[in-house]
């Protein structure tokens, strides 16, 4: 079969602090080709994890199997001979090809990519991290004679904006804060959830994992340790897991993302298997879209992956092709049926702002297979659970609203809340879903105590909640939770409904929390029992 040639769109601009630093590449310079392939039949995929993942269908949480997806999504036995012959013809080598036969990894030269895909190779660095990596000049073209099996190229039109990450809290600004400070006792109180004193490593089934992006993205074993010693003795001793990647805690400055997200998810989540993922990319290619993609390639091609993902990681929307952001969407679909749940910190600068004050921006990734998570604080003179300003929220560009948000969606809108002045996509995919705490946040890094601020600290500390819910079903025989946001969206009440606080960014007004859905904090903050009951009942619910 021979289709038309696809250009794929070069970048409308390039990122700030980004510029070609060598315009002309050594022709035989070695790279990296990761093709990400046509899916056979990508509706089906979504249609299934719909289906799987709404209670009363008869799919409910009846996951599939490796090679039930791969019958979904994989291309034929042919269709991948005719593409490596094809390839191997022009002289890519080293072909190898991804459990679900949508992926084909390669090796080639810095000709042999300009030459099949019609495009110039050119080395870019950034003025303030000092990252370098190799993509396309321009755009670049899918050749007629393979068009009906590649869909895009990863990596070739893709330049990361920033990596969004935690913000650390200076002893003054947490003296003079009105929002209290947060330890994992504060979580098992407010939240109704507690470690259970008779637990010991692995006992309660299930698994959950965090993903780290970067280099000096390494979490410090010690500091683990003393986090327990410090905020919860009953966990002195328990370790992650496994470690994919080289970790490097112990020989570099520990990172205070990695460290908070392994001592939250796992204060959360105790006695959870957890698991941590580093994923890096070397010179040539290093942004955070490409980094996305090797992480769900590399868990969508594992036997038994973790249950439950915490990422912290992301940048503002729009500076990416939209071919690399839908990919991505359509990987955490694959997770999504075969029974993981992914969480996603939802970011730090309230809904964003361009120069003039005019527009709201909005966060990379916003698929809606994917749960976004926003912050709260506790009010330390009232008490009170409230939105944080830091909390992004809002509606994102890429995706449409998703069918099981709408309802809370409207409600918002119909509920006179004060609304924003300057423009957004109110058809987008609407974002945070829910809310933990993320403002003064008490970590352990090099060996000391301190605050620190982002949804980084909510979305672990949901995701080890999660992951509890998961060990109550497997104990009783059942399935795991799986893709969460239809469920959530089906249980309101199993939150706390944070009405006030809002997200306001520099120029922009930002929106309000209200009764119900808010752009701020989603449906509100975990109540674990109510959660919990929540899972058991969708067992039994009928359309």
């Amino acid at each position: 079969m021979v289709s038309e040639a696809v250009q794929r769109p070069a970048l409308s601009r390039l990122p700030a602090n980004w510029f070609i630093s060598q315009a002309a590449l050594p022709s035989s310079q070695i790279v990296t080709l990761k093709l990400a392939l046509v899916p056979k039949d990508a509706a089906q995929l979504e249609k299934k994890l719909i289906s799987i993942a709404t209670p009363g269908s008869n799919d409910f949480r009846k996951y599939l199997s490796k090679s039930e997806i791969t019958s979904i999504v994989g291309r034929s036995s042919d269709d991948i001979a005719r593409l490596t012959h094809w390839l191997e013809e022009r002289g890519v080598r080293d072909v190898s090809v991804h459990p679900h036969r949508d992926w084909l990894m390669a090796t080639t030269t810095v000709k042999t990519v300009q030459d099949i895909f019609q495009c110039q190779l050119a080395l870019f660095s950034n003025s303030a991290n000092g990252r370098s990596k190799i993509a396309a000049w321009g755009s670049y073209t899918i050749p007629d004679d393979i068009a009906d099996l590649v869909e895009m190229v990863s990596g070739l039109t893709t330049l990361p904006s920033s990596r969004l990450g935690v913000v650390e809290v200076s002893r003054e600004e947490l003296a003079a804060s009105t929002a209290a400070v947060i330890t994992p006792s504060t979580i098992y109180s407010t939240y109704s959830s507690a470690v259970d004193s008779t637990g010991s490593h692995g006992s309660k089934l299930g698994s959950q994992a965090v993903v780290e992006f970067g280099n000096f993205a390494n979490f410090n074993e010690d500091d683990t340790q003393t986090f327990f010693e410090t905020y919860q003795t009953a966990l002195e001793g328990e370790v992650v897991t496994v470690v994919y990647g080289d970790n490097n805690g112990d020989a570099f400055k520990p990172s205070v993302e990695a460290n908070l997200d392994v001592q939250y998810i796992m204060a959360a989540g105790p006695f959870v298997n957890t698991t941590d993922y580093k994923i890096t990319s070397a010179i040539g290619s290093s942004d955070i879209e490409d980094e996305f993609l090797d992480y769900t390639i590399l868990v969508n091609s594992e036997n038994q992956p973790p249950l439950v993902h915490s990422i912290s990681y992301g940048e503002y929307g729009g500076s990416y092709d939209n071919a690399t952001d839908q990919r991505f969407s359509y990987e955490l679909q694959k997770m999504g049926v075969s029974g993981i749940s992914v969480l996603l910190a939802s970011g730090d600068n309230g809904v964003g702002c361009n120069s003039l004050g005019t527009s709201q921006e909005f966060d990379y990734p916003s698929s809606p297979y994917i749960t976004m998570v926003g912050a709260t604080y506790i009010d330390s003179k009232t008490g009170e659970e409230v939105g944080a300003t830091l909390s992004s929220g809002g509606f994102s560009l890429d995706f449409m609203q998703a069918s099981w948000q709408a309802d809370a969606v409207n409600t918002y809108f119909e509920s006179g809340v004060t609304l924003p002045s300057e423009s957004y996509y109110k058809e987008g995919r609407a974002y945070p879903d829910v809310a933990a705490f993320g403002q003064n946040v008490m970590v352990i890094a090099s060996g000391k105590s301190e605050a620190v601020s982002g949804t980084s600290c909510s979305a672990p500390i949901f995701a080890g909640l999660v992951a509890l819910i998961n060990s109550e079903l497997l104990a009783a025989g059942e399935a795991p939770l799986g893709f969460l946001n239809p469920w959530l969206y089906a249980n309101p009440a199993a939150f706390t409904d944070i009405t006030s606080g809002s997200n306001p960014y520099e120029k922009c007004d930002g929106f309000q929390a209200a009764v119900g859905w808010d752009p701020v904090t989603g449906l509100g903050t975990p109540i674990y029992t109510a959660l919990k009951q929540a899972a058991f009942d969708a067992l039994t619910v009928k359309k």
